[in-house]
């Protein structure tokens, strides 16, 4: 599979482009869910890229922003795809990939069992009362997800001697790290702010 994603940046870019709008498309969708369901709110906003918390908080269907990242992430998979073929390692090509394609595999597999869970509920029932979700709780629980996905991803790679999962898990363990800074900040915030009070 790596030789085949390797052959041309065009079949990077392909994949990519569709699995990055089918992301925007499907955090919009689930946003809209959650807005209409009566037992589930966030704290600030349900998207944790800040950058597109605007526009997912609006539910554009169309994101300037989302737009422009998408033309720079291609360029930068051309730019990659050329440089690792001047070296004359055009596997360096699938470690790339791979940081970008498992990355958003991720985000899609908790994309689905969100939709899941609303569809679920919209059509049988099964939730009652209310739940707030604190944006403390949303980073660490996303922290937690993504370094799980970043072992698999690392015993992939080690098992299979594949760049591409070896991409697929550095991608991974940095969103980990990220959201787990992010987490420690808020809940530093929560828990001084809930001190002030009491």
């Amino acid at each position: 599979m790596e030789s085949w994603l390797t052959l041309n940046p065009w079949i990077g870019m392909i994949l990519w482009t569709i699995i990055y709008i089918s992301d925007y498309v499907m955090t919009i969708a689930s946003a809209r869910k959650y807005k209409s369901n009566p037992h589930i709110e966030f704290e600030g906003s349900y998207e944790l890229t800040a950058q597109f918390e605007k526009d997912v908080n609006a539910l554009n269907p169309v994101s300037k922003r989302h737009i422009l990242m998408l033309i720079l992430t291609n360029l930068l998979l051309i730019i990659f795809w050329q440089l690792f073929s001047l070296l004359q390692f055009q596997r360096g090509f699938a470690f790339v990939l791979g940081m970008l394609l498992l990355m958003e595999i991720g985000v899609h597999l908790r994309h689905f069992r969100t939709y899941h869970l609303l569809r679920l509920y919209e059509s049988k029932g099964g939730l009652d009362g209310k739940i707030s979700y604190r944006r403390w709780f949303l980073f660490n629980t996303s922290a937690f997800e993504f370094f799980c996905l970043s072992i698999l991803f690392l015993l992939t790679a080690l098992f299979t001697y594949s760049l591409f999962f070896a991409g697929g898990a550095l991608a991974c363990l940095s969103i980990a790290s990220n959201h787990y800074r992010k987490y420690k900040a808020l809940y530093k915030q929560a828990a001084s702010l809930k001190e002030k009070q009491s």
